[in-house]
């Protein structure tokens, strides 16, 4: 008897509030960038991987980070930040089958707008294999970022937007990633971050769509299909907050979000549609706090 899944998800989580922080960072001196694009199309045993680990500060050497000199909290606005992210993508097939591979990765450590990406990988996979063959494949990327208090007029394009406010120190961790073991497969993966930016106003993002669908008419994807996110956010306070005079408010953790959502689907499986998507402006309505 045969089995059907079908998995249509979209999860959006966007965090925006009162002078809210995660305001990217500027580039520094020297961009680089790397494009690799690749295809296969064969019979036999195939074989690819990518991996991208980057990264930057705006004012401490990442040699310091963490050590006294990142770590003192001082109150005033000095806009201390630093993010990193990884990207890995495996994947292999076992005995014999017959593959086609198309995979496009950029990335960039220049300053990128809305709708640009830092890293951005996008990968197609159809396989067919013979015998017990299955194709795996898996794909993560992580986004982790933490500062101190900033000018906020500094990082935003409008003078009016942050004029006499600060944004409060941040702590924020996004993981999203994919896995998949099929015998039988016609899949997509698109996933990114941008967080590298002269000004913060296009906001912090991380995305990941994850797309499985059948092979041929009456020939389902065949195996086992997983995607997740999950994030961890702490914000410091508002300037308008009487605690510590409005400026310890800013370095003290007024706010913790954690969540997290997966999907899993083995068997025969004729759509599995998931979208999943993170974005942190800077919002600076509401807190006029004295600087």
């Amino acid at each position: 008897m045969k089995k059907f899944g079908i998995i249509l998800l979209v999860l959006s989580f966007l965090a925006v509030g009162i002078a809210l922080a995660d305001p990217g960072i500027p580039k520094v001196n020297e961009v680089q960038g790397l494009t690799t694009s690749t295809t296969v199309i064969a019979a036999g045993n195939f074989n690819a991987g990518s991996s991208v680990d980057l990264t930057i500060s705006s004012v401490i050497p990442v040699t310091s980070i963490p050590g006294p000199e990142w770590n003192v909290q001082n109150p005033g606005r000095d806009g201390r930040s630093i993010y990193q992210t990884v990207y890995t993508e495996d994947t292999q097939n076992s005995e014999v089958g017959f593959i086609s591979y198309d995979k496009d990765l950029d990335v960039s450590t220049g300053n990128k707008v809305s709708g640009q990406y830092n890293v951005q990988a996008v990968k197609q996979i159809t396989y067919l294999g013979v015998d017990a063959s299955s194709v795996v494949t898996n794909d993560y990327l992580l986004l982790d970022g933490s500062g101190f208090p900033g000018d906020a007029d500094e990082r935003l394009i409008c003078p009016f937007a942050g004029e006499g406010v600060a944004y409060p120190a941040f702590c924020n961790r996004l993981e999203t990633g994919s896995a998949m073991n099929l015998k039988v497969a016609n899949l997509n993966t698109q996933m990114g971050d941008r967080f590298i930016m002269k000004a913060a106003d296009s906001g912090v993002e991380v995305f990941n769509n994850v797309a499985v669908g059948s092979y041929a008419t009456d020939l389902p994807s065949k195996g086992s299909v997983s995607a997740y996110m999950k994030g961890s956010i702490k914000e410091g306070g508002r300037m308008s907050d009487p605690s510590s005079g409005g400026q310890g408010a800013r370095c003290n953790l007024y706010e913790t979000v954690t969540f997290s959502d997966s999907t899993a689907i083995s068997g025969d499986i004729s759509t599995f549609a998931k979208a999943m998507s993170y974005k942190s402006v800077i919002d600076t309505s509401g807190d006029l706090g004295a600087a």
